[in-house]
């Protein structure tokens, strides 16, 4: 496998405007994720794709490898679909850039575990929820797993009545570290859009509708993504207070 980390920015995010510049800590949440992708030991080449110049501009001021994509692009699967056709790999992970906790061993467990599954297509990031009661909120995407370990359904509000404890062991959070296989990718692209992947604004979802496998890779921990202000507030608390995450973030900063 010649794998490469694509992480898909644009600006012009709907529930928090601008997110991808946000500073925290001294930067701005994109190059949060550039750098802890960079700290991977498993990966060598790390690309922000980006059709918006205010985004190409300040990455290449940090020191890092731009991809120019078009300007708008459905979602971030196409933009790193497009990015692809401008270098050589056989396997892309996209990384979503309001990941600014994840964590660099994460993504060399993802890799092992790719290699291990080498014969699937598209490999997805999950981890467990600890407790009930953020199961529902809107902007974490949920996943049911099957008992081989694929992904057999997404949703944003959770479609069972059982108690918690009963079903925790098969729902996960769906986590924005995605993988494919490059040509998969390619041909992912060219299909028709699908309804339930376009309603709920869930890119897996086509995947699935299509009937194709993803498989899923859990993760130790679960690490919020950045989709609203509250979760901003949570992000930069964690940032601040645990000690995992500031021995990462002084490695950022170095």
């Amino acid at each position: 496998m010649d794998i490469t980390i694509i992480i898909p920015a644009h600006l012009a995010s709907l529930r928090l405007g601008r997110k991808i510049l946000i500073d925290i800590n001294g930067l701005p949440m994109i190059e949060h994720v550039r750098r802890r992708a960079l700290l991977s030991k498993s990966i060598k080449d790390v690309y922000v794709a980006t059709g918006d110049n205010e985004i190409k501009s300040l990455i290449e001021s940090y020191g890092g490898k731009v991809i120019t994509t078009k300007k708008n692009h459905r979602n971030g699967t196409y933009r790193v679909a497009e990015a692809i056709s401008k270098i050589n790999c056989t396997h892309v992970i996209l990384i979503q850039g309001d990941e600014p906790l994840l964590i660099p061993d994460y993504i060399d467990i993802f890799v092992h575990q790719m290699m291990k599954f080498k014969t699937e297509k598209m490999w997805n990031g999950i981890t467990r929820f600890e407790k009930m009661n953020n199961v529902d909120e809107h902007s974490l995407v949920k996943c049911f797993i099957d008992v081989n370990n694929h992904i057999i359904s997404c949703f944003r509000k959770t479609p069972v009545f059982s108690e918690f404890s009963k079903f925790k062991n098969i729902l996960f959070k769906i986590q924005g570290l995605i993988a494919y296989e490059a040509n998969f990718l390619r041909e992912l692209v060219n299909l028709n859009e699908t309804t339930f992947s376009k309603l709920e604004s869930i890119e897996q979802m086509k995947s699935i509708e299509y009937g194709h496998k993803i498989k899923a890779i859990e993760l130790p921990k679960n690490f919020p993504s950045v989709n609203t202000h509250d979760e901003l507030k949570r992000v930069k608390k964690i940032l601040n207070n645990n000690l995992v995450q500031k021995k990462i973030f002084n490695k950022l900063i170095k």
